[in-house]
């Protein structure tokens, strides 16, 4: 377990790393994430070369279809 207490979200993800992760698979730039999310683009950038290693997928591609599998289909 964490120290802080708090659990990881499905697949081994922080809660913070899959709302980085959905925007991103709907198709979202870093840029555009980081202001819906209030954090800087290299914070972005660090939270999907994370999640990109945990689910080993390679692309946004991957996202949307890791999103399509949790029945998270592309949203606006």
């Amino acid at each position: 377990r964490r120290i802080s207490g708090r659990q990881p979200a499905s697949d081994g993800l922080t809660e913070t790393e899959v709302q980085v992760a959905a925007l991103a698979g709907r198709g979202r730039s870093n840029r555009a994430i980081a202001a819906e999310l209030f954090m800087g683009v290299s914070t972005v950038e660090m939270h999907l070369s994370r999640v990109y290693r945990k689910l080993d997928i390679r692309s946004r591609a991957g996202l949307g279809q890791w999103l399509a599998s949790r029945g998270d289909g592309p949203q606006g």
